[in-house]
Parts: C-alpha cells; structure tokens; sequence
C-alpha cells in the first residue's frame, strides 16, 4: 500500500509539473505573440492578414505616395509588373490600408492580393503596381506632355494661333507612354506633346509672372 501511495503521488507530482510547464509554454507564447503583433502593427501590417490567406494567392506591400492615397480603396483592383518577371503581368485587389502614414517618407502603406498560382513571388523582389485598373472612361495625354514645377504639374493647352495657355491639371495613373488626367481638361483639348520639356523655361517665367502680378494688384488694394 506504501509502494501505491508512492507511485501515485509521483504521478501527481509529475502532472503537476507537467501542468506548469505547459501553463508557463502558453504564457510565453502568448506574450511573443502579443509583442509580434505590436511590431506588425508599428510596421502598419494587420496581423490578421497573414491569418487568413488563400491557396495562390500572394500578399504584396506596397507604398503609396501621400499626393495618391485618395485614389486608393479596399477592394480596387490592381494590375502589378515585377522587374524579376518584366514579361507578365497580375492582376489582383487592395485588400487593407494601414491606419496612419509613414512619419519619414509621408508613404501610406497599401497591401494587394495577387494571383500567384506558380508560387513566383519571391521576398523582396520589386514591382509596379498600377490601381484602378477597371474599365472607365479616361482623359489621357502623352506622358512627355506634363511639365512639373513646384508642386503642381501643367500642360500647354492651344487657344489660338501660336497661343498657348498654361493650365494646370491633376494627373493620376501611368498607362504605357500615356498618362490619366483627373482635372485640369475635359477632353478633346489640343496640348503641346513631344518636345514640350523645352518649353519649360517658359512655362516657369510664366508662372513666376503671374504670382508677380497678383502680388502687386494685392498690394494696390487697400
């Protein structure tokens, strides 16, 4: 009977143990997980992204410019070209936002879900990734065309013979040697293309003579 008891309170002693250890596991990884998620999170990834994901399918991190962030949505679809496979393209979806933006480069970072059913996709590599790719009606202009200065992009719009007026418009997505213009012209507008980048010394003298003009009509108003 002595023996038995033994046995058994080494049993329960070892239950025990084996209770505590696996209690004290839990705790552990509870904890790394908890520390795992706030990196993630200070990163702007969504730890429950990489929770649920599809077979073929690739979550790709991409950052997108502040200027840009209103033409991004959850659920846009997306059309990406890696420098790696410059001969294919993927198509997919913007699957989250992060909350806030990048305080050093003014970023918001945008994750995509690309088909990826050959499993090319490799940790680091690359791409470009054009948004909004649905079909729509769109103003579009040779790229060449929209001379950039401080802040604002421009074209040179015909008003007339050998008159051309500065406008200014707000440009969206890159299509091959063409580009999306969201405001500024409504279509069908003659704009000067190739060759226009040798305009831009005009264009900059231009602008600098229009603020010079509005400075001193402020000033004469009393």
């Amino acid at each position: 009977m002595t023996s038995a008891e033994a046995s058994l309170l080494e049993i329960q002693l070892e239950g025990q143990k084996d209770v505590y250890e696996a209690e004290t596991a839990l705790t552990v990884a509870t904890r790394t997980r908890a520390a795992l998620e706030r990196k993630l999170f200070q990163e702007g990834i969504d730890p429950l992204l990489l929770e649920h994901s599809n077979p073929g399918i690739a979550l790709i991190m991409a950052d997108v410019p502040e200027l840009k962030i209103s033409q991004v949505s959850v659920g846009q679809s997306c059309t990406a070209r890696f420098y790696g496979l410059s001969d294919q393209s993927f198509s997919g979806k913007v699957r989250s936002l992060a909350p806030t933006l990048s305080p050093e480069r003014h970023t918001l970072r945008v994750f995509f879900e690309l088909n990826d059913q050959y499993d090319q996709f490799k940790p680091g590599m690359y791409a470009e990734i054009g948004l909004g790719t649905d079909p729509r009606s769109a103003i579009l202009i040779p790229t060449d065309s929209v001379l950039h200065s401080q802040d604002s992009d421009y074209v040179l719009v015909n008003r007339g013979p050998d008159l051309w007026r500065v406008t200014e418009v707000q440009v969206g997505e890159s299509v091959d040697d063409h580009v999306e213009i969201l405001k500024g012209l409504i279509g069908g507008e003659e704009i000067i293309g190739n060759g226009a980048i040798l305009l831009k010394p005009m264009l900059v003298q231009a602008l600098q003579s229009e603020v010079t003009n509005k400075d001193s009509t402020a000033a004469g108003v009393k």
